[in-house]
This record gives C-alpha cells, structure tokens and sequence, in this order.
C-alpha cells in the first residue's frame, strides 16, 4: 500500500512519531474525534457490567461502507475484526443481507491488509486488499490529500500527545495507525466516499451500530437543531432495513464555536462536567423520517478532504434523549442500556443545553 510516507511495509508503525505523522495527513477534527472516541469507549465498555435483563456483547471490529458510484444501490462493507470474538458471524451474515461483506484482516508478517469475500457457510479466500479494491473501485486510486486550512498542527500534536499516545498506549499502531492507513489509502481512493460505523454492540440478540459526535448545536434564537450527514443517513437507513438499529450519540460541546477542540475533555475537569451527552436511536421509520427532511449544506471544513459542502438534514434537540454529563460514565452507560431497551423517554430541551453554554 502507498502512503503519503512511503510505502506501509517501509513504515515503523511501532514508533509513536509515524502515528502521529500518519495522523497529521487527516484534518485535525479526526484526531479530536478520536480523543472523544476513546473517551465514548470507556463508557461503552461498561454497559456489559451494568445492562439489566440482557446480555451485552461488544465486537472488537472496523467498518467502513461505500457505495458503487455507478449504482447507488450497491453497497459494500469493509469489516475490519481485530479479533475474532464472539458475535462476529453474526454481525456478518446480517450486513450481507444488504450489503456485499470483505471480512479483512491484518498480516504483521507482509506488513498489509488481506481480504476476502465473506459468504456464510463458505471459506474466505484470501487476497491482497490492493487486488480486491482495485476490482470494485471507479476512482483509479485517486490520491486522498487534505487541504492545508482545515489541518491545525496545534491541535492534532495537542489531541495525539496530549491524550491518544497515553491513552493506546502499547495499542497505538491498531487504534490509530491501521484504522487511518486502511481508509485513506486502502479503501477511500477507489471510491467517492467511505463511511465508518464508530461501535458495533449486541444487546439482548438485537445488533446496534453506535455512532458518536462532538458538536454543538444551531439555530439560534430558534429551536436548537444538530445536523446528519446525508451520506451517514443514507447508510444508517441501509443498515436498519437489514436489521441493525443505530445509536445517535452526540458530546455537546459547552463552546458553541470552531475555535475549540477536544483538549478541554482531558485538561479542564470543571468544563468538561458541562458536557452532556445526548443520544437517539434510529431505526428505518425513523431514518426515513429524518431523510425527508430538506437538506441544508455545511462549511467545506466539515467535509472529509475541506473541498467541499457536505449536505445534512437536521434533527431537533427535542428528537435526543439526555444522557447525562460525560464525566458521569456509569450513569450514561446505564441510561444507554436503558434508551436502547425503549426503557428511556425524556427529550431534552433547548434550556438545558443553553444553561451550559459558555462564552469564548
């Protein structure tokens, strides 16, 4: 595989420096959203210690859907399992229902990625990634670059030495090296674009794909709304009509601007106890209500490259479910079990979010 750095078998993916020059390819929003990743993590992996009445499964996997740009309706599925836990076969024959599923894997000794069609029942046949891509892909391996301004050297260095090198610790290279090297360079060339399912739980046999933001809020004086990626709502409409439901989750940021990242959640306790977190479920009646909603265009800062305006559909304070504050973890993992059980109906409201807002 080519990278920006050389190729991924000249790299030193155990030297924390090439993470972070791995990283400093991708807008400095990614490496933020990791930091709130992992802090979500935390929490997420205390929901099997606190679900009630149901058993808890989480799937230690990456997945990233894209689209044949020649046919809309095709849709494929990158699985990356780290490990072959429990609930994977099942996770598996269950996106194969809509989508085409690569099971993929990473080989330490060639230093790659190898995939394989995943049937159920039949035996993966093993290839380079580069081979499977190249089959399916219209882009020709177009290169994935990010322009200049939506890349803030301060924050990445701040979010990736100030809290992911810690945090992974000896886990760096597979949850944060490998993921980025596999989208940007393996996968998104060969498509228009790639979207990425954050989590991936079963509770009580039912599937839920979790997905996790940091934003704040607009519209301003009116109601408070939050926006959804048309492209993400399309693939969370796809994923309910084969039976896995999704989770909405979003960190609301206390700064209701641009200027500040995710440093505030790791270095300022006090605001960071201004966090809440709120969440909704979705499932296809509800994506389907929210897809016919007319669509809104974002900044191009929001976009995967910073080239271009992204179209969203918006969704109203009122339609989430107040989670708690994100310093709260086994509250808010409580409250999760709870929202995706359909024990759980409080809608937050514009108040409460504005109380917690702070000028900056």
């Amino acid at each position: 595989m080519q990278t920006p750095l050389g190729l991924i078998a000249d790299l030193d993916l155990d030297n924390p420096q090439t993470v972070y020059d791995i990283l400093a390819q991708d807008k400095h929003s990614i490496a933020e959203g990791m930091v709130v990743e992992s802090i979500f993590d935390q929490i997420i992996e205390h929901i099997p210690k606190v679900v009630e009445g149901d058993s808890a499964i989480l799937l230690d996997v990456e997945t990233f859907i894209t689209r044949d740009p020649k046919n809309f309706g095709n849709a494929h599925a990158f699985v990356w399992a780290r490990t072959m836990g429990e609930g994977l076969g099942r996770y598996l024959r269950t996106l194969s229902k809509g989508f085409n599923v690569y099971l993929l894997k990473w080989c330490d000794s060639s230093v790659s990625f190898k995939a394989g069609i995943f049937q159920a029942g039949q035996p993966i046949k093993w290839m380079p990634l580069e081979e499977l891509v190249g089959g399916l892909g219209h882009e020709h391996c177009q290169r994935y670059e990010v322009v200049e301004s939506v890349r803030n050297r301060q924050r990445q260095l701040g979010a990736f030495w100030g809290y992911l090198k810690e945090s992974h610790g000896k886990y760096l290279k597979e949850r944060v090296a490998l993921p980025r090297l596999l989208v940007n360079w393996g996968i998104q060339p060969w498509f228009k674009s790639v979207w990425n399912i954050d989590r991936v739980i079963i509770i009580g046999g039912q599937i839920w794909a979790l997905e996790v933001k940091h934003k704040f809020p607009y519209g301003e004086p009116g109601p408070l709304k939050f926006g959804l990626n048309v492209g993400e709502g399309y693939m969370l409409r796809d994923l309910a009509r084969v039976g896995i439901k999704g989770l909405h989750a979003i960190v609301v940021k206390p700064y209701w601007n641009t200027n500040v990242g995710s440093s505030y959640l790791v270095s300022n306790y006090d605001v960071r106890d201004q966090a809440m977190v709120v969440g909704m479920t979705i499932n296809e009646r509800e994506i389907g209500r929210i897809l016919a909603r007319s669509s809104e265009s974002s900044p191009t800062h929001t976009s995967v490259n910073g080239k271009t305006k992204p179209k969203y559909k918006p969704m109203l304070l009122s339609e989430f479910t107040s989670l708690s504050f994100l310093a709260k973890r086994e509250e808010i993992a409580k409250r999760i079990c709870l929202l995706l059980q359909g024990r759980l109906n409080e809608p937050c409201n514009d108040d409460q979010l504005r109380a917690l807002k702070i000028e900056k």
